[in-house]
């Protein structure tokens, strides 16, 4: 009886190990699977230069990275370059790449939504382009002065007049005591991406019936 009762308990204790063991080895399987799924995202330098920080449309402080677009992780040669912004209908980004401290975009996550569903009605054919904006302010109040397209303009006129009410509807943070700007005249990049939303010859007869 006392030997059935030592074989019971010795049962028992090896039938939980073998448990937790099966357990721990599935939990290891499950965290390799993982981490073998996810992207490795290799750190790159800033685009604005060694020692600048990066926003995002949040306000938030992020790296530059292999897993960011192509657009974002590519240096800057224009010393006056400080936003670039990215619109799809399905994403809107920004990225500040230089003068943190003297100058922030405040966030307007409404105002982003709404770029974002204007390119919806563009999603016809699987297209990329990109124009650049100057930004002049009011060197007493800091608010928008003047807007122009500089050096890129987009190909279709549309789009270029959603970059240019994009740019516009942006408001500054300035980090001068007074409050005054320290920054009244720079650029922002922009890049715009369609998808393709209809056939050509869905889009040949909405050109017909527009003639």
């Amino acid at each position: 009886m006392k030997f059935l009762h030592l074989f019971l308990s010795a049962l028992s204790f090896f039938l939980l190990i073998h448990c937790q063991s099966a357990q721990q080895t599935s939990t290891t399987t499950n965290a390799e699977t993982t981490q073998e799924i996810l992207p490795i995202k290799d750190l790159l330098p800033p685009p604005g230069g060694e020692g600048e920080i990066i926003l995002n449309e949040r306000g938030e402080e992020i790296q530059n990275h292999t897993g960011e677009i192509p657009f974002f992780q590519k240096k800057s040669d224009l010393p006056t370059e400080i936003f670039r912004v990215y619109i799809a209908s399905d994403s809107y980004q920004v990225r500040q790449i230089r003068h943190t401290d003297k100058i922030r975009r405040k966030p307007d996550a409404g105002g982003d939504e709404l770029s974002k569903e204007e390119m919806k009605k563009f999603d016809l054919l699987s297209f990329v382009d990109d124009g650049m904006i100057t930004i002049g302010l009011n060197t007493i109040t800091g608010k928008l002065e003047s807007i122009a397209f500089d050096r890129r303009v987009p190909r279709i006129n549309d789009i270029a007049k959603i970059i240019q009410n994009d740019a516009s509807r942006f408001n500054y943070e300035h980090s001068s005591k007074d409050g005054t700007p320290i920054v009244t005249k720079f650029l922002i990049s922009y890049q715009i991406r369609l998808y393709p939303g209809k056939t050509r010859d869905e889009i040949k007869q909405m050109l017909q019936k527009k003639k």
